[in-house]
């Protein structure tokens, strides 16, 4: 054979090893976005509905402001609804999912759809980062744990900003390791408006983006010739920017933002060892324990003057968040959401030592051996969130919508529901009163504010026709609840609910 057919051959060879490997990689986002866009149109009421109802009382008030063929009362009660409810992040994704009510109808999940988009385009820059830093086998297997972990599919599902800061952050991240690469100009500007983005998304992303441009730019220029640095001092002045002038003119000028920092920070928590361990196991149940150890052992094998300091910006960053936020940290799984990015890049070092080290003595049945454990790996993520997405919401959607008729759409009412009455407010088109649980109660007792629960009830119940109570476990933890509502007669009952009649006491 010649030597120009040999070198043919091998190009060929290298041709289709290429080939295959970006079919593999396609192949990873296409299951990705699959598993996130099974069982579709479901209520949300998988993941934390809290949350994603108040998304979704926004964003139909917005659609109901201009919509056509709505009745007066519906329109009404729908823009109400959705300007009561406090503002926090500014509603992008909300006003994206009213603009597409336009088109295809109230359909709560096309939002389901964009924080999939999100998720999935937030998963492209991963790549791109993990395999600029390691190889493309380490870019691949970040992302695969990126996509397919159970936790991350069922959350970056959800109506609230989080998928798309999730993927902002990821963007500015992998402009901000390129700008370490090249430090002028062109790519400080890219980061500083790829992190401005996902911090005015959710401005808890300041921490991993600004943490992570501190760690970068003084590694890569020395302490001194940062602070005099003019491309980083712009990339941070753009990163800041954004959410400075909302928040600003949010809380001083249109002061819709007034509610943003009540019961967020409590440092007092930080001396509780319990505070640690609470962090920890929500840590564990986002990544699990085996990714989470991998991904902390990927800072010791990451080299080079920008890949170290990018993950321990990114780690450092992490930290910092939950320290800030020492409360919703722990009680708030949703809050981890920014840890898998960090734990799935952390593991891209890993998985290139394992690739260099376990794939090159393969050969015959070990790789098919190989191949085998590699496919288990990836099924068994794949049937958890099969087995998450298997529960049927739509029964539940509908008892709200019954619970709505049964109270009339004008009643006043208090409620006690796990999700402060916004499934009333949602499907039952009716407004209501929450009564404040005892998580509630607790926050109120770190923040120092003291409630007078019997005399909120007697005043409640003076002036309100039913007291609906749907969460019985938290009836329970209020003895002294239950006892004063055993003294009025009950309205209507049936699987799940109880309706009080406050304006009918049994002993008057």
């Amino acid at each position: 054979m010649t030597l120009d057919r040999i070198r043919t051959r091998l190009q060929i060879i290298s041709h289709s090893r290429r080939l295959g490997f970006t079919l593999l990689v396609l192949l990873v986002f296409a299951l990705g976005l699959g598993l996130r866009l099974y069982d579709l149109t479901d209520p949300p009421l998988d993941f934390h509905p809290t949350r994603q109802l108040f998304s979704a009382l926004k964003a139909r008030g917005m659609y109901y402001q201009s919509a056509p063929g709505v009745e007066a009362w519906a329109r009404q009660m729908a823009v109400q609804q959705g300007k009561t409810i406090a503002a926090i992040e500014p509603p992008l994704v909300e006003t994206l999912t009213a603009w597409s009510y336009q088109y295809f109808g109230v359909r709560i999940w096309l939002a389901r759809v964009y924080s999939s988009i999100f998720w999935i385009l937030g998963g492209i820059a991963l790549y791109l980062l993990a395999r600029e830093m390691t190889s493309p086998q380490g870019g691949l297997a970040a992302l695969t744990f990126y996509l397919v972990l159970p936790y991350g599919v069922i959350a970056s599902r959800s109506f609230q900003p989080d998928p798309l800061m999730v993927a902002a952050i990821l963007w500015a991240v992998w402009a901000i390791y390129r700008w370490s690469l090249s430090p002028g100009w062109g790519w400080a500007v890219a980061a500083g408006l790829l992190g401005g983005l996902a911090i005015f998304v959710k401005n808890v992303a300041v921490f991993p983006v600004g943490a992570a441009m501190a760690s970068v730019v003084v590694a890569r220029l020395g302490l001194k010739q940062a602070i005099r640095s003019r491309p980083a001092w712009g990339m941070l002045t753009l990163a800041a920017l954004p959410a400075l002038v909302y928040t600003l003119w949010g809380v001083y000028v249109a002061k819709f933002l007034g509610q943003q920092f009540d019961f967020r920070f409590f440092p007092e928590l930080l001396s509780q060892p319990s505070f640690y361990v609470r962090w920890y196991f929500q840590m564990e149940k986002a990544t699990g324990f085996g990714p989470l150890f991998l991904a902390m052992l990927g800072l010791f094998l990451a080299d080079g003057k920008s890949r170290r300091p990018l993950l321990l910006g990114l780690w450092a960053g992490y930290l910092l968040y939950g320290l800030t936020f020492a409360y919703h940290i722990t009680t708030h799984d949703y809050y981890q959401l920014p840890l898998v990015p960090i734990v799935a890049l952390s593991l891209a070092p890993v998985a290139d030592a394992v690739w260099d080290r376990v794939i090159p003595p393969l050969a015959g049945f070990n790789v098919l051996a190989f191949t085998g454990v590699m496919l288990f790996a990836l099924a068994v993520p794949v049937w958890h969130v099969y087995d998450a997405l298997k529960p049927d919401y739509r029964p539940e959607a509908q008892m709200w919508t019954d619970l709505g008729s049964t109270l009339g759409h004008h009643a006043s009412v208090v409620s006690l529901t796990d999700d402060y009455g916004y499934s009333l407010m949602y499907w039952g088109w009716q407004n209501s009163t929450p009564w404040l649980t005892t998580g509630d109660m607790t926050v109120r007792q770190l923040a120092n504010r003291a409630v007078d629960l019997p005399g909120r009830f007697d005043e409640l119940a003076s002036s309100r026709q039913f007291f609906l109570v749907t969460d019985f476990v938290e009836l329970d933890r209020q003895p002294e609840l239950k006892a004063k509502l055993e003294k009025y007669a009950i309205f209507a009952e049936g699987d799940g609910y109880i309706i009080y009649d406050l304006q009918n006491p049994i002993n008057p």
